[in-house]
Protein backbone atom coordinates (compact mmCIF):
# COMPACT_ATOMS: atom_id res chain seq x y z
CA UNK A 1 0.00 0.00 0.00
CA UNK A 2 1.26 3.28 -1.20
CA UNK A 3 0.92 7.37 -0.15
CA UNK A 4 0.11 7.64 -3.29
CA UNK A 5 -3.05 5.69 -3.02
CA UNK A 6 -3.82 6.80 0.70
CA UNK A 7 -4.21 10.35 -0.93
CA UNK A 8 -6.15 9.12 -3.78
CA UNK A 9 -8.82 7.45 -1.28
CA UNK A 10 -8.39 10.03 1.14
CA UNK A 11 -9.64 13.29 -1.60
CA UNK A 12 -12.65 10.67 -3.20
CA UNK A 13 -13.45 10.82 0.46
CA UNK A 14 -12.97 14.31 0.58
CA UNK A 15 -14.74 15.03 -2.99
CA UNK A 16 -17.93 12.15 -2.12
CA UNK A 17 -18.82 13.79 1.50
CA UNK A 18 -18.47 17.24 0.11
CA UNK A 19 -20.41 16.87 -2.64
CA UNK A 20 -23.16 15.09 -0.31
CA UNK A 21 -22.90 17.96 2.22
CA UNK A 22 -23.76 20.50 -0.61
CA UNK A 23 -26.13 18.96 -2.15
CA UNK A 24 -28.26 17.63 1.80
CA UNK A 25 -27.93 14.64 0.69
CA UNK A 26 -27.47 12.36 4.02
CA UNK A 27 -28.06 9.05 1.90
CA UNK A 28 -24.59 9.45 0.09
CA UNK A 29 -23.32 10.88 3.35
CA UNK A 30 -23.62 7.73 4.75
CA UNK A 31 -22.40 6.24 2.65
CA UNK A 32 -18.73 8.09 3.02
CA UNK A 33 -18.74 8.59 7.39
CA UNK A 34 -19.36 5.84 9.59
CA UNK A 35 -21.51 6.03 12.24
CA UNK A 36 -20.35 6.48 15.09
CA UNK A 37 -18.29 9.63 14.26
CA UNK A 38 -16.21 11.46 15.96
CA UNK A 39 -15.87 15.46 14.99
CA UNK A 40 -13.56 18.40 17.01
CA UNK A 41 -12.07 21.70 16.69
CA UNK A 42 -10.09 23.36 19.10
CA UNK A 43 -12.63 24.23 21.68
CA UNK A 44 -15.58 21.41 20.75
CA UNK A 45 -16.01 18.21 20.12
CA UNK A 46 -19.01 15.99 19.48
CA UNK A 47 -19.60 12.24 18.58
CA UNK A 48 -22.49 11.02 16.09
CA UNK A 49 -23.87 7.70 17.14
CA UNK A 50 -26.85 7.91 14.65
CA UNK A 51 -27.48 8.91 11.21
CA UNK A 52 -30.12 11.65 12.51
CA UNK A 53 -27.38 13.25 15.30
CA UNK A 54 -25.02 12.96 11.85
CA UNK A 55 -28.19 14.61 9.54
CA UNK A 56 -28.46 17.50 12.31
CA UNK A 57 -24.90 18.30 12.83
CA UNK A 58 -24.27 18.16 8.90
CA UNK A 59 -27.28 20.31 8.02
CA UNK A 60 -26.45 22.65 10.68
CA UNK A 61 -22.64 23.20 8.81
CA UNK A 62 -24.23 23.29 5.52
CA UNK A 63 -26.76 26.29 7.03
CA UNK A 64 -23.79 28.33 8.53
CA UNK A 65 -21.92 27.51 5.01
CA UNK A 66 -24.60 28.87 2.87
CA UNK A 67 -25.11 32.17 5.54
CA UNK A 68 -21.81 33.02 4.64
CA UNK A 69 -22.57 33.17 1.05
CA UNK A 70 -20.56 29.62 0.56
CA UNK A 71 -20.92 28.62 -3.15
CA UNK A 72 -18.28 26.54 -3.56
CA UNK A 73 -17.02 24.25 -0.65
CA UNK A 74 -13.86 22.36 -1.79
CA UNK A 75 -11.23 20.47 0.42
CA UNK A 76 -7.86 19.07 -0.88
CA UNK A 77 -5.79 16.71 0.74
CA UNK A 78 -2.10 17.41 1.67
CA UNK A 79 -0.81 14.19 2.36
CA UNK A 80 -2.11 10.99 3.79
CA UNK A 81 -0.74 7.19 4.24
CA UNK A 82 -1.48 4.10 5.64
CA UNK A 83 -1.45 3.54 9.22
CA UNK A 84 1.30 1.19 10.30
CA UNK A 85 0.61 -2.36 9.73
CA UNK A 86 -2.88 -1.47 8.79
CA UNK A 87 -4.06 -1.40 5.40
CA UNK A 88 -7.79 -0.85 6.91
CA UNK A 89 -6.87 2.66 7.83
CA UNK A 90 -5.61 6.40 6.48
CA UNK A 91 -4.42 9.27 8.76
CA UNK A 92 -4.02 12.31 6.70
CA UNK A 93 -4.30 16.52 6.62
CA UNK A 94 -6.93 18.46 4.53
CA UNK A 95 -7.17 21.98 3.65
CA UNK A 96 -10.90 23.28 3.26
CA UNK A 97 -11.10 26.12 0.80
CA UNK A 98 -14.65 28.17 0.33
CA UNK A 99 -16.27 30.83 -2.75
CA UNK A 100 -18.76 32.73 -2.86
CA UNK A 101 -19.62 35.74 -5.47
CA UNK A 102 -17.39 38.18 -3.75
CA UNK A 103 -13.92 35.47 -3.39
CA UNK A 104 -13.02 33.87 -0.50
CA UNK A 105 -16.73 33.17 1.71
CA UNK A 106 -14.32 31.81 4.78
CA UNK A 107 -11.02 31.47 5.39
CA UNK A 108 -9.20 28.51 4.77
CA UNK A 109 -8.55 25.94 7.48
CA UNK A 110 -6.54 22.77 7.97
CA UNK A 111 -8.10 19.52 9.42
CA UNK A 112 -7.14 16.04 9.96
CA UNK A 113 -8.82 12.97 9.46
CA UNK A 114 -8.88 9.02 9.68
CA UNK A 115 -10.72 6.57 7.27
CA UNK A 116 -11.58 3.04 8.15
CA UNK A 117 -12.34 0.60 5.32
CA UNK A 118 -15.62 -0.68 6.75
CA UNK A 119 -17.25 -3.47 4.69
CA UNK A 120 -15.53 -2.66 1.47
CA UNK A 121 -15.94 1.30 1.92
CA UNK A 122 -13.36 3.73 3.01
CA UNK A 123 -15.25 5.90 5.36
CA UNK A 124 -14.05 8.97 7.80
CA UNK A 125 -14.40 7.89 11.50
CA UNK A 126 -12.79 10.94 12.59
CA UNK A 127 -11.99 15.02 11.81
CA UNK A 128 -10.55 17.44 13.39
CA UNK A 129 -10.72 20.91 12.31
CA UNK A 130 -7.97 23.13 13.51
CA UNK A 131 -10.06 25.90 14.62
CA UNK A 132 -12.41 26.80 16.75
CA UNK A 133 -15.91 26.07 16.56
CA UNK A 134 -16.58 30.08 17.74
CA UNK A 135 -14.91 31.12 14.28
CA UNK A 136 -17.44 28.69 12.10
CA UNK A 137 -19.89 26.29 13.74
CA UNK A 138 -18.88 22.96 12.32
CA UNK A 139 -20.32 21.20 15.51
CA UNK A 140 -23.73 21.96 16.01
CA UNK A 141 -23.78 24.04 19.33
CA UNK A 142 -26.65 22.41 20.91
CA UNK A 143 -25.28 18.22 20.54
CA UNK A 144 -21.69 19.94 21.46
CA UNK A 145 -22.90 21.60 24.22
CA UNK A 146 -25.20 18.28 25.64
CA UNK A 147 -22.30 15.65 25.27
CA UNK A 148 -19.96 18.47 27.00
CA UNK A 149 -22.51 18.22 30.02
CA UNK A 150 -22.66 14.78 29.92
CA UNK A 151 -18.90 14.10 30.75
CA UNK A 152 -19.29 16.53 33.17
CA UNK A 153 -21.48 14.82 34.92
CA UNK A 154 -19.55 11.84 34.47
CA UNK A 155 -16.54 13.22 35.68
CA UNK A 156 -18.40 14.40 39.13
CA UNK A 157 -19.58 10.90 39.15
CA UNK A 158 -16.27 9.35 39.21
CA UNK A 159 -14.70 11.32 42.11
Amino acid sequence: MTAALAMQLYQENLDAVSKALMGGDLREMMRHIAIPNMMSTHDTEIVMSSPEELDMVMTDFRTQLLARGVKTFERTCLEADFVAGRDDMIAGRHQTDTLGEAGVAVDPYLNHMVLMRIDGQWKGIWLQAIMSNTELEILSPDIAEAQAEARRMLAKIRR
